[in-house]
């Protein structure tokens, strides 16, 4: 025999759920979000001020580069380049959720991604290799549209490579202020003490130190493995090359290339668990040392 629910107990449960819902909208993902797009709008006015600031180094008007950066920014698009990278992706995706599905957790698993992501990888090497004349005639046609253009002051007399660095390290500085503008607004959202939250930052930033250490190593070794490994190509394959010998050269660096970036991805591997091990002792401190304030 069914049991039948009637239709008021029915809207009842479903005001429980639309009320639950507005409940949570108006916890702190709102909040987060605001959050994010302010942090988001303030570095751009820090990448919009520092370009501002080189054009001036180098003497350029800025409207006149900004047209410049634009048609390089639609010459990259019209490239294909980002469209290929994003296919590439999107084919990894599809592969990994395949992996997923056919494998339960393990090592068959973890195969079975470990060679998506080199086939990806791959992917995006050939789309660089196939993007890279177009790209670098952006960039050659970028340079000559940005010194075309006028100089505001004929007068003016700076060393421009210091005024360029300058212009750098006040835009690092100001991403610095945007981030931690980003963290206090963050944790307003969620009513917890900044300086509390800070602490444990600080605390997960000592406990990252040495795992980047590690990491950092076996990414220099990697990339003097590559080093070595092209070097060999090279020396297989001297230049000039005919045309057969070129193919060979070029089979035989994407092989150091796919070599490397396992190296790399095996690296990150590595260091997974000490990051891991990190973030779950900052959740502890949080949890532990700041917990949410009374609205």
């Amino acid at each position: 025999m069914k049991c039948r629910i009637p239709k008021t107990m029915l809207w009842a449960i479903a005001a429980l759920v639309l009320a639950s819902i507005s409940i949570a909208d108006a916890g702190p993902r709102p909040c987060l979000r605001e959050a994010k797009r302010e942090a988001k709008d303030c570095a751009a006015d820090c990448k919009e001020t520092m370009q501002t600031a080189k054009d001036a180094c180098l003497n350029r008007d800025h409207d006149c580069v900004e047209v410049c950066r634009a048609d390089r920014s639609q010459c990259r698009l019209d490239s294909g380049f980002d469209a290929a990278i994003d296919a590439c992706n999107d084919l990894l995706e599809a592969a990994r959720a395949q992996c997923r599905a056919n494998h339960p957790a393990g090592d068959a698993r973890d195969l079975c991604i470990d060679r998506a992501q080199v086939s990806a990888f791959e992917c995006r090497d050939s789309a660089r290799e196939l993007a890279r004349p177009l790209l670098k005639q952006c960039r050659k046609s970028f340079r000559a549209c940005a010194k075309a253009c006028p100089a505001p002051d004929v007068s003016a007399s700076v060393d421009a490579k210091q005024c360029v660095k300058d212009a750098s390290l006040a835009a690092k500085s100001c991403a610095a202020t945007c981030k931690e503008e980003l963290q206090v607004a963050k944790d307003d959202c969620r009513n917890r003490d900044h300086a509390c939250m800070e602490d444990c930052r600080a605390t997960r930033t000592t406990c990252r130190e040495p795992v980047h250490a590690i990491l950092d190593s076996d990414l220099a070794d990697c990339a003097s493995d590559r080093q070595v490994g092209v070097d060999g190509c090279t020396t297989a394959f001297p230049p000039p090359r005919d045309p057969a010998a070129t193919i060979d050269f070029d089979l035989c660096v994407d092989g150091v290339q796919v070599d490397a970036f396992v190296c790399r991805d095996e690296a990150h591997e590595g260091a997974r668990p000490g990051f891991v091990t990190c973030k779950q002792n900052f959740r502890t401190c949080v949890d532990t040392n700041c917990p949410v304030q009374p609205e």
